[in-house]
């Protein structure tokens, strides 16, 4: 599948009715801008934080506005959308509301985060999906559950992570360290591998490492609040088939774990 069919499968970017029209130079501008937008949304993502944190809602704007120029440019309009609304309601905020508009943000940030990332992997998946072993099947043949191994030295987000699947049909273990996974990788063989990437001793990219040089070829979702392109690339290079973006809903867990098993 080339990257134009597979840029129709990110469901935030409303290109049908003109990316099958484009032609070859009008195409390499729109993957332009879609590189644009990869590059520059990390340093106004911090931006926005850095204003908001301070209350300065005029800058906060500002920097608002050029994530939403940049959406437009690329016809992510739904969220570009959402950003003119939070832009008109910026004069409603207030030291009372604060801190329920922070919250709002952080979520309404990592939306945009998981859109880069899926742009980015649109130009990369061939090198998650060569590798990998996929199967949409919630059972194996013999009737048993499929099984995903989370490992996140932070008991919080497992918790978190045991309460979204609390009603799936996937058998969920959590470990808290890369030690602790490898161990268990001795005797067990997941069919899907969630990842923190910030542990200590072994981190995420390390583990996903030493996982595919064991044999494991199941798909390994990272989690992750850095969403560079260096950092997505090098999770990449490590073994990664896809990502969790943190702070992350049950639908955004659920969603990610549907495309592979």
């Amino acid at each position: 599948m080339d990257r134009r069919k597979r840029l129709f499968e990110i469901s935030d970017l409303k290109i049908a009715g003109k990316l099958e029209n484009f032609n070859e130079l009008q195409f390499d501008e729109y993957c332009r801008k879609l590189s644009v937008f990869i590059d520059n949304f990390p340093e106004q993502e911090e931006k926005l934080k850095t204003t908001l944190t301070a209350k300065d809602y005029t800058s906060f704007a500002k920097h608002l506005l050029i994530i939403q120029n940049m959406l437009e440019e690329i016809y992510a309009d739904d969220i570009a959308k959402n950003c003119q609304k939070l832009l008109g309601g910026l004069s409603n905020v207030s030291d009372a509301n604060h801190e329920k508009f922070e919250t709002y943000m952080s979520y309404f940030l990592a939306n945009l985060s998981v859109l880069s990332i899926d742009i980015l992997m649109s130009e990369h998946k061939e090198q998650t999906h060569d590798s990998v072993e996929r199967t949409k099947e919630k059972t194996t043949p013999g009737g048993v559950q499929k099984s995903i191994l989370a490992v996140d030295d932070q008991d919080m987000f497992l918790l978190v992570m045991k309460s979204f699947l609390k009603d799936s049909p996937y058998k969920l273990t959590c470990l808290a360290s890369g030690a602790d996974a490898l161990n268990y990788l001795k005797k067990n063989r997941p069919d899907m591998f969630i990842l923190d990437i910030m542990m200590p001793e072994m981190d995420g990219y390390e583990l996903a490492q030493k996982i595919r040089e064991s044999g494991h070829k199941a798909p390994i979702i990272f989690l992750t609040g850095n969403y560079s392109k260096e950092a997505i690339l090098k999770a990449i290079k490590a073994g990664g088939s896809d990502f969790i973006v943190k702070p992350a809903t049950k639908e955004q867990v659920l969603t990610r774990i549907l495309r592979f098993i």
